[in-house]
């Protein structure tokens, strides 16, 4: 798929192309023209700090609402101040998180790619976390657990 997509960068790459990649002077995002090299490693680092923070948003502040507020047979005591400030903080970063995304995503196309990447690599980083890669772990799973049983 790198390949492909790649390929299809380096055939279409022009001056009259509608896939521009890196900085020029048509990408814009927020009203602000992102064209020196310094801007746009600005906008790659602000895409993989925020898919971290999207992504323990998803994994672990969204799973300690739904398992621990939502859930009607929790047995633990919540403090109701904190379950409303997680739970509005969660809110209110989604809605960021949405406004900036879909900003970026529509600047240009190489940005789809460089959240694609990022996504994909934070996912890979708290999915080894989850998964236990500490030796010491009593609860380690086998190397291959089939995805289905037949």
């Amino acid at each position: 798929m790198f390949a492909t997509t790649s390929a299809l960068f380096y055939v279409v790459q022009d001056d009259n192309s509608k896939f521009n990649i890196g900085p020029n002077s048509s990408f814009f995002i927020l009203n602000v023209c992102i064209d020196t090299p310094a801007k746009y490693i600005t906008i790659v680092s602000f895409c993989f700090i925020n898919s971290a923070c999207r992504t323990s948003n998803h994994t672990i502040l969204q799973s300690w609402i739904t398992n621990t507020v939502q859930n009607k047979q929790c047995s633990l005591t919540l403090v109701p101040s904190h379950s409303y400030e997680i739970s509005f903080v969660s809110t209110i970063f989604n809605w960021f998180d949405f406004f900036m995304y879909m900003n970026i995503l529509m600047a240009q196309f190489d940005m789809l790619l460089v959240e694609i990447v990022s996504d994909l690599l934070i996912t890979f980083f708290v999915t080894r976390y989850y998964l236990g890669e500490n030796k010491n772990n009593k609860n380690k799973l086998p190397e291959e657990i089939p995805l289905f049983s037949h």
